[in-house]
């Protein structure tokens, strides 16, 4: 396990290979005893077109009837999103056993396989969160089963089930603005043209880790707004199941969040157990898992 502390943030990295280590290595990092409050995001999924009605559906296997929708999902995701459901709902249950208030968070890829032609995707996204005044059927169901309800689930700003990826990246370009105001960010032109910005943080090792380009914010700088939120909502512990392909801008985007804001007391653990088409927990750990732990 490697151990680093830039500015004032406490990081470490480990590899495991079974859930039972993974499990292991939260119960580490995230210690029931004496632990007030944990939230817990799994289950993240994307949204993808269904050709059949011409709407978003969410891509988890078990949602889906058609088998080419599920076999483009399994190639994509694999069993990802309902794995790390079910991971994060036995989850809470064993630290709300301990005593701590424990919710969980669901965050909603909406803008990577949206269409572009036909109608608008914010017109396709507003009709999806509109109708989602449930979660998914087997999401319930995995609810009900541990004698929970989406009362566990903890409720973004935008939507009381869900935080949906565009809505923290507009957020997170607005907040931009005026962390470059007040130098905490730093505005960079791009040779590729006089219109072509960059935004980016300047880390402790004088690395510059860009958050906006050329008016996109990637991935990192949603997750560095999602973890002010969860810490504006009054938590101190969270804990991500991120796609593996995903670690790399995740762990970025934690780290930044809490070297940019005033987070004293936050703790966000990370693990990536699959994501990237793996259909079985062999397939998750033969290629091992990461599990890394962000403290300010």
């Amino acid at each position: 396990m490697n151990h680093t502390l830039t500015g004032q943030v406490a990081k470490s990295r480990r590899l495991v290979a079974s859930e039972q280590e993974l499990r292991q290595a939260i119960a580490r990092e995230l210690p029931a005893a004496g632990l007030g409050d944990l939230v817990v995001m799994g289950g993240h999924f994307m949204l993808f077109e269904d050709p059949s009605s011409g709407r978003l559906t969410p891509g988890v296997i078990e949602e889906q009837p058609d088998e080419t929708m599920r076999g483009r999902i399994a190639g994509r995701v694999g069993i990802f999103p309902g794995y790390t459901w079910r991971m994060s709902i036995g989850l809470l249950g064993e630290y709300a056993a301990a005593g701590a208030d424990v919710r969980l968070l669901l965050l909603i890829n909406d803008w990577q396989y949206v269409p572009t032609g036909g109608r608008p995707a914010s017109e396709l996204r507003a009709e999806f969160f509109a109708g989602l005044s449930a979660l998914p059927p087997s999401y319930e169901e995995a609810l009900r089963e541990a004698g929970l309800s989406q009362e566990s689930v903890l409720p973004s700003r935008k939507h009381p089930l869900a935080f949906p990826e565009t809505w923290l990246k507009y957020r997170f370009q607005k907040a931009a603005d005026r962390l470059v105001k007040e130098g905490r960010l730093e505005k960079r032109y791009l040779d590729s043209g006089p219109r072509d910005t960059e935004v980016a943080f300047l880390d402790g090792d004088g690395n510059y880790r860009t958050l906006i380009s050329c008016g996109v914010t990637g991935c990192a700088g949603e997750i560095t707004e999602m973890v002010s939120e969860v810490y504006r909502a009054g938590h101190r512990n969270l804990l991500i199941f991120a796609p593996g392909e995903c670690l790399m801008p995740v762990e970025t985007g934690v780290d930044i969040a809490l070297s940019l804001y005033d987070l004293p007391g936050m703790r966000v653990v990370i693990a990536d157990p699959g994501g990237s088409g793996e259909m079985s927990a062999e397939e998750i750990y033969g290629n091992l898992v990461t599990v890394s732990t962000f403290r300010r």
